[in-house]
Order: C-alpha cells, then structure tokens, then sequence
C-alpha cells in the first residue's frame, strides 16, 4: 500500500472541494485580474490604455500582411478566436482583443457598459494601434459592434466577416431574461460553471464539443471582477434605450432565469444604425442549427445588406468559429482574398 504525504493529500482535497464548489455553489467571488493572467494571458498578450480602461489584446502573424480584427460575443474573450489564430495566422496579422466588460479587459472605467460605447471603444482601440483598412470578423454581441462600426467608420472598415452576428434584438431579450431583483441577484448569486455549461451546450450544436477546458475558461473570465455585472448593464442599458417594450418595473419583478435561446428573435434593428449603411464588402457565417439567432434571422440581416454573401454551416450551432473552425477560416480567407482583388 502506497502512503502518500499528508502535504499531498490536503493538497488534493482541496483541489476537489474547489472543483466542486466553482461547479455548483451558486454564490461565486470574483477572480482579479492578475490571478487570471497567470492562465489566460501568454507571450502574445499587451494592454493598451483606452479612455482609462485597460483592453487585454494580441497580434500574432506575419507583419506587413493584411489585417484581420477578431471581436468576440457576449460572455466570451478573445480566445474563442484560437482555432483561427491556428488556421490565419500564416497569410495576416491577427488583431483580437477583450472588448470592455469581458475577459481580461474588465468593465469600462468612466462611463456607462452600453453597445454604443463598445463600438466607439473597438474603433478608439484600432487608432490607438495605428490600424488603418482592416477587415473585420465578429461572432454574435461582436459582429454587431463589426458592423455598426463599418458604419462608423467606413475609412477604417474595408471588408466584413459576421459570423451568426447580433442585430442587438438578443441584448432587449437578455435585459428582459435577467432583470429579477436588480442587477447584482444574478451575476453573484447564480453563476457557477455547471450554469455556464448550461449556456454553452444551448449555443452549441454538437454538445460533445462542449469540453470542460472551455467551459472552465468561460466561467474563469466571466468571474473577473465587474464583468458579470458589465453583461447585465450592457443588455439592461440596450432594452431601456432602444426596446419600446421596456417597463422600468420588470426590474421588480421575480422570474426564474433562462437560457439566451428564444422563438421570437427577429432582425429589425432597434437602435439609430441600419445594416443597409453598411458599404463593406461582408460575408454572413452562419451556424444552421443556431437556436440563439437562426437562420432565418441571418438570412433576412443578409439581405438587408448591400453587398453580401450568405454561407451557412450544417450542424453548427451559434459560435461557429469555435465548433468548426477549419471550415469557417479557409471560407473566410477565400472570400477577403476575392474582395481583396476585386
């Protein structure tokens, strides 16, 4: 019988009851920053100050190749662009970074968590960084700050990858999902990685792919301090502005929380942008099996766009670049190169 030190053996224990709570216990504490770095942050990683708030960002591939900027959705970080990092990397100089209120990055300091800020922060990023005619890829919350800011800012926006992208009517539908007894019950009190699990395997097709190294990840950069309230204020901010639904008392009100996915998502645009402004070349990437945003909603967001091409992806969920993304980087590199030398 093997004996092994008792150093060993608490060491373990503790291990397991760690492991048990981040994975059931409904209260979860916030991570810092620098705890977080130790795992999250590599050799590519910098910051870079942004009115104040400090984006975690990377650049990887060749310099003087063409730029490609990578904006990720909502409860997610600049990694869930690895598989195209893997597969890009060669042939351009990958931008991708934290956008506030997410990942290392945190809540915007000085000034509200709202999509608006998020689109005039990613272009104030790409200034800072002297980046000059990028294309642009955005999953979800990200491709909707992709396209409005080639609205923005159609000197710096040259073409557009918007992979299962957000008219932002999902933001209305999360603010009314999770107003139960104000803004802090939720992001404290029923966040542990088991209902992250939850929310991934929804946003997926395939389930299997739904590792506990991801999920793990997931729920490790949303307990960063502030994110999970800077989600909260993102979507409640969007419902007030721009939802004609909006009724301040919701916030009283008590109902259980639910998945993102829902039947009666649609793609009329509620704010002051119209996707018909969009003058960029943009490629739709779409997962046919999305329940959060469906097909027909990128569909229909498709055709709302000048100039546009529509791709969809059997058996592929909502975050398409992470569940298939051998498939969805070449696809995308061959249209950037068409419209590159058209």
């Amino acid at each position: 019988m093997v004996a092994f030190p008792i150093a060993t053996t608490v060491r373990v224990a503790q291990s397991v009851v760690d492991e048990t709570y981040s994975e059931l216990a409904p209260f979860q504490p916030d991570r810092s920053r620098r705890r977080l770095e130790r795992e999250y942050a590599d050799e590519h990683s910098r910051f870079v100050d942004v009115g104040g708030t400090e984006i975690h960002y990377r650049i990887e591939g060749p310099e003087g190749a063409p730029t490609l900027l990578l904006v990720h959705g909502t409860y997610s970080s600049l990694h869930t662009w690895d598989g195209w990092v893997g597969e890009l990397s060669d042939s351009y100089q990958l931008v991708r970074l934290d956008m506030p209120g997410f990942g290392l990055t945190g809540p915007r300091v000085g000034g509200p968590n709202r999509l608006e800020g998020l689109v005039e922060m990613v272009g104030t990023f790409c200034d800072e960084l002297g980046l000059s005619e990028v294309a642009v890829a955005g999953n979800s919350l990200g491709g909707a700050v992709a396209w409005r800011l080639s609205v923005d800012r159609p000197d710096l926006v040259s073409r557009l990858v918007l992979l299962d992208a957000g008219g932002a009517t999902l933001l209305s539908i999360l603010g009314r999902k999770y107003t139960p007894l104000g803004s802090e019950f939720i992001p404290r009190y029923l966040t542990p990685r088991s209902a992250l699990r939850l929310i991934l395997k929804d946003a997926y097709a395939d389930p299997s792919k739904v590792t506990p190294a991801l999920v793990r990840r997931y729920h490790d950069l949303l307990l960063r301090s502030g994110n999970r309230g800077a989600v909260i204020e993102i979507a409640r901010n969007y419902q007030r502005d721009h939802d004609d639904s909006y009724d301040s008392r919701e916030r009283l009100s008590v109902r259980p929380p639910a998945l993102p996915s829902d039947p009666d998502v649609h793609p009329n645009v509620q704010d002051d942008y119209d996707i018909a402004d969009v003058s960029a070349p943009t490629l739709f990437q779409w997962g046919a099996e999305d329940e959060w945003l469906p097909m027909s909603f990128g569909r229909e967001l498709a055709d709302q766009t000048p100039d546009s091409v529509f791709q969809a992806y059997e058996g592929v969920g909502h975050i398409p670049m992470e569940e298939t993304p051998t498939q969805t980087a070449a696809d995308a590199a061959a249209f950037l190169r068409a419209t590159r030398s058209a």
